[in-house]
């Protein structure tokens, strides 16, 4: 089935690659309804997520409770980490999320024929959802930083893409979700519990 034959809006033209990815990402993204701020910002570092319920409840209202300004929160954040938009009185329904998300998915494939001809042609499922998952978490610009690793997967040499990844940066920044694509590339597969 061609890419652009993909409609977000119905189930029936959407490839199990694409069905696969939007899976992954509901599971390494996470969903929260209500803005958060960046983790990596001021009051992301000083007042974590888990402990203050950021994304469960509205931000202006844990704002208030900790007397804090929300420029120092920025990026905002909300749904399946989406920041384009986001205020701190943003928020989002699961459904307008997933409908974003797979909007987002499409959007984020726009360049990776560059990167890897005929991607969603030419290689396996199990290696278009981790290509496609790591654009969503990238970028295509940043993806294309990973020279190697494509080189290896324009070559057909995918278990050697994921030993090269558990190399980069990019590995021990996003933890699980890294774990696991790479384990999809060596070991030849979707694990059986991640298959839609």
């Amino acid at each position: 089935m061609s890419f652009k034959s993909i409609d977000v809006r119905t189930n029936t033209s959407r490839p199990i690659w694409f069905r696969q990815v939007v899976s992954d990402l509901d599971r390494h993204e996470g969903f929260r309804p209500y803005a958060y701020p960046d983790p990596l910002s001021k009051i992301g570092k000083s007042y974590p997520a888990k402990k203050h319920g950021w994304g469960l409840r509205p931000a202006r209202a844990i704002l208030a409770e900790l007397g804090l300004s929300e420029a120092s929160g920025r990026p905002w954040t909300f749904g399946h980490g989406f920041t384009k938009g986001v205020t701190v009185d943003s928020s989002i329904t699961k459904e307008q999320s997933t409908r974003r998300l797979e909007e987002e998915v499409v959007a984020h494939t726009a360049g990776l024929e560059r990167l890897v001809p005929k991607w969603n042609a030419a290689l396996p499922v199990y290696v278009v959802t981790v290509l496609v998952n790591m654009a969503y978490n990238l970028g295509i610009e940043r993806l294309s930083k990973f020279t190697t690793t494509l080189d290896l997967l324009n070559r057909g040499q995918y278990a050697e893409a994921g030993v090269n990844l558990r190399k980069s940066a990019w590995y021990k920044q996003v933890g699980n979700r890294a774990v696991e694509l790479t384990e999809r590339l060596i070991n030849g597969k979707i694990a059986r519990e991640h298959m839609v």
